[in-house]
């Protein structure tokens, strides 16, 4: 079933519609908004109404929508009143009949959905098992994927998988499992230390970014609860043999290779393509400076890099993971010895302190590593297949192409 947006509602300032309504009154008129109008003055007076009136292919386009939650729906043109109340989480919404006034629909987005189909969004684009799946759920995944890593097929992706956390979410509670808030309180302070955080900077950062502490908990929360659901549903599998582990080694002889590592200090004088003989000049009077013992001191008074400087200058990396010309000259180089290196930030002055050539692995080190990996792919087989079936015994329904 495809679903098209519904327009966007203009809406009117709260005083003028009621200037308008007085007008009408007073001539003695009456209209079809009359009652929604006395409805919303009533029981919302701190919030904003918009009205538009539909017809032709918007009504069309919309009451597509409509008819999903509201059964019987086929008015060829009518009202689109929107009430947005402080008090609520989400709008209302009224369909009312131009020629009789009679309100069609209410159609209120703060009611579960698993207790009323009445629920109209902008965002709809799917329910499972009449839960509902907004297109901010799906940009929150897709957004975390690298724009280099994102191909033609990363937004269905995304759906899916927000499709299947919510089936495995469901499962969980038919299976009576949950998380106390003890386990929330303990993972968000877990989080906290780990970025070095407090609370109220936490609830700051998520004000700003338009989320909050709330929903930063059911985050919280759900991530532990799938967390269960798997364990649960993986429960049963039974590690891998040695008989199992050796025969993978031996299949896969040539990927047991280390990653070559290094440990340099640096000092970094940025330059660009207007000062580069200029920074030259200056990196080689700094690096004359150095006598053997001094270099943090000439870190300290000289580097630009601000990220190191507390550290002297110190990166302990593997290749693969810093600038590819200054990687090139560090693995080529002898440890002990000092080298200038020009990358596309600047000039370094590079100390390479110690290098780790690649070698391989023998089976007795690699062996726990490869079970691991044996019983991670079991799991991901037998979760592939839970999620199967529930998605082949799920009431799925797609609002999108």
């Amino acid at each position: 079933m495809s679903k098209k947006q519904l327009p966007y509602i203009v809406i009117i300032i709260v005083l003028l519609l009621i200037i308008s309504w007085l007008t009408q009154s007073l001539l003695g008129r009456s209209t079809p908004l009359d009652a929604m109008i006395k409805e919303y003055q009533a029981n919302h007076p701190d919030s904003v109404l918009s009205i538009q009136r539909l017809s032709g292919d918007n009504a069309r386009a919309v009451s597509q929508e409509v008819s999903a939650y509201c059964p019987g729906f086929s008015l060829e043109e009518y009202y689109l009143a929107q009430i947005n109340d402080p008090g609520m989480q989400e709008p209302v919404f009224f369909i009312i009949n131009p020629v009789t006034g009679s309100t069609e629909c209410i159609i209120n987005k703060s009611t579960n959905i698993n207790t009323s189909k009445a629920v109209l969004s902008q965002n709809l684009l799917a329910t499972i098992n009449d839960e509902p799946v907004y297109l901010e759920e799906v940009m929150a995944v897709y957004n975390n994927i690298p724009v280099s890593m994102r191909t033609n097929t990363s937004l269905q992706e995304s759906l899916d998988l927000v499709i299947n956390n919510k089936l495995l979410l469901q499962d969980a509670a038919k299976r009576g499992l949950s998380i106390s808030e003890e386990e929330v309180d303990n993972a968000i302070n877990a989080f906290l230390t780990n970025n070095g955080l407090t609370l109220q900077e936490l609830e700051q950062n998520l004000a700003t970014s338009g989320s909050s502490i709330e929903a930063f908990r059911r985050n919280i929360r759900n991530s532990l609860l799938l967390q269960e659901e798997i364990n649960d549903i993986t429960k049963n599998i039974t590690p891998p043999s040695q008989a199992e582990i050796r025969a993978y080694y031996e299949q896969h002889n040539q990927s047991f290779i280390t990653i070559p590592r290094a440990v340099t200090r640096q000092l970094l004088i940025y330059a660009n393509n207007t000062n580069q003989a200029e920074k030259l000049a200056e990196i080689k009077r700094i690096a004359a400076m150095y006598n053997g013992t001094n270099f943090c001191d000439l870190v300290t008074n000289y580097s630009e890099d601000s990220v190191s400087v507390e550290r002297c200058g110190l990166y302990d990396f593997q290749q693969g993971q810093l600038l590819p010309e200054y990687e090139e000259v560090v693995f080529s180089s002898e440890p002990g010895t000092t080298k200038i290196v020009q990358t596309r930030l600047g000039y370094h002055l590079v100390q390479i302190i110690n290098i780790t050539p690649p070698r391989h692995l023998s089976f007795e080190e690699a062996k726990n590593s490869i079970k691991d990996y044996l019983v991670l792919l079991e799991k991901q087989e037998l979760l592939n297949q839970h999620i199967q079936k529930l998605r082949a015994e799920a009431d799925i329904t797609s609002y999108i192409n």
